[in-house]
């Protein structure tokens, strides 16, 4: 329930209304892609257009800005659930006229064209208009799907420069070498980040890792982002045992805090994954991977804060924290289950990944008599629950409707639900 807590403090639950001042404030830094208007044109006619493409290229955006394109009864869109299956669209959504809907990250194991097109003809005939996101390739349903890329890097980061007035105080050399960065960046998000920084100077992390530190300092500066805070020399401790004679001892230098126990800036924790992920393989993954599944056992404080560490991961590499951490962790102790939940709980703080996290739960809670299913259990009414509401409440009854472990367990996360929300005034350091 702190958990929950925290998540109530910092985001909203996905499936709402979105007012036109609030489109328009996420809209402000927008650049539209090269596929834009052939999107808009397409929408126009068909009602309904599937925006396909890689992760994190802007189509989140990119549906919010051809929604507010439409002629529209009202500028509120309404954003639906990613758990809807294309006949709970076609069968079980109601579309008010002239009303605008968005369903972002859609996932949705099979986009049955057949359904789509229907619902396409639905949509026109009420005059309503309904853009869905997903990642990956194009399928069958050519006649409503859009391929989506990302708009180009260095437009996008001149507008954000311009837009948000972000040039005082910075020399032509900074920004220069700011806009460089950005051409180099993988996504619309980080190009904004970039621009919006308080200095536009080169990035402190990056500079470490280049000075090719040593291995010992690298595990060092690695473990400072699972397990921070009281008692991190003995968690340090603790990987040495997993990777001897390496002599580790807590990081000091630019990125840790003068006690060596906690990074010097929140935001580079996030920074130092990134790297890792880029620049190290078998020879630091594999001791950090055994140390970071044996802090679920535990006590709580350090198995929350390696399942915060797991969560940031998952930013960087999803596929690493799902099959590294997640999977084991959900079938295994107890500890690990709830380990694994904190996991899902902690994604749902963000918007590219708690489409993600709610997939896995529900993949997870298929089968109640399957162990996972417990820990499913325990994600759905955790994080989840504060994204995503109405999905966790019908899953969570319909485990409850069973027998076995999962059921009791699903009861017990349906009572603490049950509770009211507490009022926090101080938020805890996570």
């Amino acid at each position: 329930m702190t958990v929950n807590d925290h998540l109530r403090a910092v985001t909203t639950p996905v499936t709402r209304d979105l007012d036109r001042r609030e489109a328009d404030t996420l809209l402000r830094s927008y650049l539209e892609p090269a596929c834009f208007p052939e999107a808009v044109r397409r929408l126009t006619t068909r009602h309904l257009l599937v925006l396909v493409g890689e992760e994190e290229t802007g189509k989140r955006l990119g549906g919010i800005a051809l929604l507010s394109r439409m002629s529209l009864a009202e500028g509120t869109i309404t954003v639906l659930s990613p758990a809807g299956t294309a006949r709970e669209l076609l069968s079980e959504t109601e579309y008010e006229p002239g009303r605008a809907y968005l369903l972002h990250d859609w996932i949705a194991t099979s986009t049955d064209r057949t359904e789509l097109v229907d619902l396409a003809r639905k949509l026109a005939e009420s005059g309503s208009y309904l853009v869905i996101t997903r990642n990956g390739a194009p399928s069958q349903a050519v006649e409503v799907e859009q391929p989506w890329t990302a708009p180009e890097t260095g437009e996008l980061f001149d507008l954000c420069l311009s837009t948000f007035d972000l040039r005082a105080g910075r020399s032509p050399e900074e920004i220069t070498r700011a806009r460089d960065l950005a051409l180099t960046l993988r996504t619309p998000a980080e190009v904004v980040r970039l621009a919006g920084q308080a200095a536009l100077v080169e990035d402190e992390v990056a500079a470490w890792f280049d000075t090719k530190p040593p291995m010992r300092d690298v595990l060092a500066v690695a473990a400072l982002a699972f397990a921070p805070g009281p008692g991190f020399q003995d968690r340090l401790a603790e990987l040495e045992r997993f990777c001897p004679e390496t002599g580790l001892r807590p990081p000091r230098g630019p990125l840790a805090d003068a006690s060596g126990t906690d990074f010097l800036v929140p935001h580079h924790r996030d920074q130092v994954l990134a790297e890792l992920v880029r620049r190290y393989g078998f020879w630091l993954w594999q001791p950090l991977r055994d140390w970071v599944r044996s802090l679920a056992g535990q006590e709580p404080e350090v198995m929350v804060r390696a399942a915060q560490g797991v969560a940031s991961l998952a930013a960087h590499s999803f596929k690493e924290a799902q099959q590294e951490f997640l999977e084991v962790w959900a079938r295994g102790t107890a500890p690990e289950r709830v380990a694994a939940a904190h996991v899902l709980s902690y994604m749902c703080a963000d918007d590219a990944l708690a489409p993600e996290a709610l997939r896995l739960a529900l993949a997870w809670a298929a089968d109640p008599g399957d162990v996972v299913a417990t820990t499913a259990a325990v994600a759905l009414g955790g994080g989840l629950s504060v994204r995503y509401p109405a999905d966790t409440s019908r899953h969570l009854r319909r485990l409850a409707g069973g027998d076995g472990p999962a059921a009791a367990v699903a009861r017990q996360s349906l009572d603490l639900l049950a509770r009211p929300a507490r009022v926090i005034t101080v938020l805890p350091r996570w």
